[in-house]
């Protein structure tokens, strides 16, 4: 915008100087009263605002718009994620659903064994408990104890051992790739997501196009945002934007409701200061916008710089000047949903293995004790 200043200033021959606010857009206080640059305007503290500004009903009431210099949304700027261990991740390869009719199956399939068996009286033993034990360990791999005997219980185990064998390569294949890759999960990819988690604080620039409108929205996605910044919330001078940014954002509780191009600064000059990706930009978006110069009503001034603003636009100028204020925005603007890992996992991320290990050694020990006092009690019948 300082760019287009001086064009207009060259080509329309007049000087200028910069006149400094309070450091906001513009938007109505409680009492009507105008602050920000489109206060000065009205104040005639300024002959024009130089912005861009957020086209708005409310604002064309007291000033005029130029025509529009470019169209914009806001995203949703968060920490970058980064690649966390699951403990869980063993259960991964399949889903609930799937654990749920392996059980199932163990069941069904022993049921009707015995069946087959009390049926025909003769091919294995007859105690359902035999049975549960000899499907649960073929679902494990192992060999059974007895050799069924007849063409229908053979046949049956034989689908069972089929079944087995495609699920467990399955979820072998599938577990090697879920502890060589590991993911990367994002959290905040929409106004819904922030919206969502009541722990995260709100970062926004205060008198804008957006905060105006909260002030009066009661009801759907803008009301429910209009609550959550007024209980978490913390508006912010446009200039302290950037700075703000770099100070909260990095720690993972806070996020920034910020233009593409807001994003884009941030990133660039992030990079070039640090040479790291710290930041993630929101693939959702909200709040669609026009924006423009604003002038006093009646202003004469709007005419001539329209023709200038279109001229900048047909001949991509205002576009190349804003790429080059964000040279290293590219570094950062992929994020990678996976990770090759080539380093050692920690118990961090095996953790939950070894406590279904130790759950179940917990109760081993649990039934051991019963078995014990079991087999005194029947001792002592005994004598």
């Amino acid at each position: 915008m300082a760019n287009f200043l001086d064009v207009l200033a060259k080509s329309l021959n007049f000087t200028y100087s910069v006149v400094l606010g309070d450091g906001y857009w513009g938007a109505p206080d409680a009492n009507g009263t105008w602050n920000g640059m489109i206060g000065m305007l009205l104040r005639e503290e300024a002959d024009f605002g130089l912005g861009p500004f957020g086209m708005t009903h409310a604002r064309s009431e007291v000033v005029d718009f130029t025509m529009p210099i470019f169209r914009e949304v806001l995203h949703i700027l968060v920490s970058r994620p980064r690649p966390e261990p699951d403990p869980w991740g063993f259960l991964a390869p399949l889903s609930w659903h799937v654990w749920v009719a392996l059980a199932l199956s163990c069941l069904v399939i022993a049921v009707v064994a015995v069946s087959v068996v009390w049926t025909l009286g003769f091919g294995g033993p007859s105690s359902i408990q035999q049975h549960l034990w000899a499907v649960y360990r073929i679902f494990l791999s192992q060999t059974l104890t007895w050799v069924p005997a007849g063409l229908s219980l053979r046949v049956t185990l034989w689908l069972w051992l089929t079944t087995v064998l495609v699920v467990m390569r399955s979820y072998s294949g599938a577990l090697t790739s879920l502890l060589a890759v590991r993911t990367v999960p994002i959290k905040y990819d929409s106004l819904e997501d922030v919206l969502k988690d009541s722990s995260i604080t709100l970062l926004l620039e205060g008198s804008t196009a957006l905060t105006g409108h909260l002030q009066t929205a009661n009801e759907g996605l803008y009301g429910q945002l209009a609550e959550a910044v007024r209980t978490r919330g913390r508006t912010i001078r446009a200039s302290r934007m950037q700075e703000e940014a770099y100070a909260h954002i990095p720690h993972g509780r806070h996020a920034m409701f910020l233009e593409a191009v807001g994003c884009n600064k941030v990133y660039s000059d992030h990079f070039s200061r640090t040479g790291q990706c710290d930041f993630y930009m929101s693939r959702g978006v909200f709040w669609k916008l026009f924006y423009a110069l604003v002038v006093p009503k009646d202003s004469p001034l709007r005419e001539l710089i329209n023709a200038r603003i279109l001229a900048l636009r047909e001949f991509g100028i205002y576009e190349r000047w804003a790429l080059d204020q964000v040279p290293n925005r590219t570094h950062c603007l992929k994020l990678p949903t996976k990770l090759k890992l080539q380093e050692p996992y920690s118990l961090l991320g095996l953790w939950a293995v070894f406590a279904v290990f130790g759950t179940g050694m917990a109760i081993a020990v649990i039934a051991f004790g019963l078995e014990l006092i079991t087999s005194s009690l029947g001792l002592q019948e005994r004598d």
